[in-house]
């Protein structure tokens, strides 16, 4: 079980632009490893490689823990520091798959939006009559099946996203 329960919003500013730092750093830093590294090592040792997997899997559990407990969120590391989302923001502007709703049937209640760990204005894109075309959707459909009405699903289409309606931290 995780410690928070609801993210208190994202942290304001820039911070979230740490991920393309950190993706950028691990890549030269990897290959700086198998550049100067990797001869010495040599093919046939794979103890030493499962080390500094075990390593790196070890500091980013640490680091995932460390920032949860300082932001309040379980998903601090993925919001802000997660490399992979690096990769995933770009192809996910064009993804087919997205969340839509119906915006008739919405009742404004605001359950999609207090389940949606990745704190999306879910509200704000139903009222545009637009699918959720955040970058940050992880498309877990959290939202689609906390929703009392039955308002939200999956739809097939191609609108490219880039529209980050973000709930903030409030001060």
């Amino acid at each position: 079980m995780q410690p928070f329960t609801r993210s208190p919003g994202r942290v304001p500013g820039r911070i979230g632009y740490l991920r393309y730092t950190h993706f950028v750093l691990s890549g030269i830093f990897v290959f700086l490893l198998w550049y100067f590294v990797g001869p010495w090592i040599g093919e046939d040792n794979t103890l030493v490689a499962l080390l500094w997997v075990l390593g790196g899997n070890i500091l980013y559990y640490a680091l995932a823990i460390g920032m949860a407990y300082k932001y309040r969120d379980n998903r601090a590391f993925c919001k802000i520091l997660c490399p992979i989302t690096a990769l995933l923001k770009t192809t996910s502007r064009f993804s087919l798959i997205k969340v839509k709703a119906d915006y008739e049937k919405c009742t404004d209640c605001g359950a999609c939006e207090k389940a949606c760990p990745m704190d999306i204005k879910i509200r704000d894109y139903i009222k545009d009559g637009k699918r959720v075309t955040s970058t940050e959707c992880i498309l877990c459909q959290t939202c689609v099946n906390s929703c009392p009405q039955k308002v939200l699903s999956l739809a097939i289409g191609l609108d490219i996203g880039g529209n980050e309606l973000l709930r903030s931290r409030t001060v």
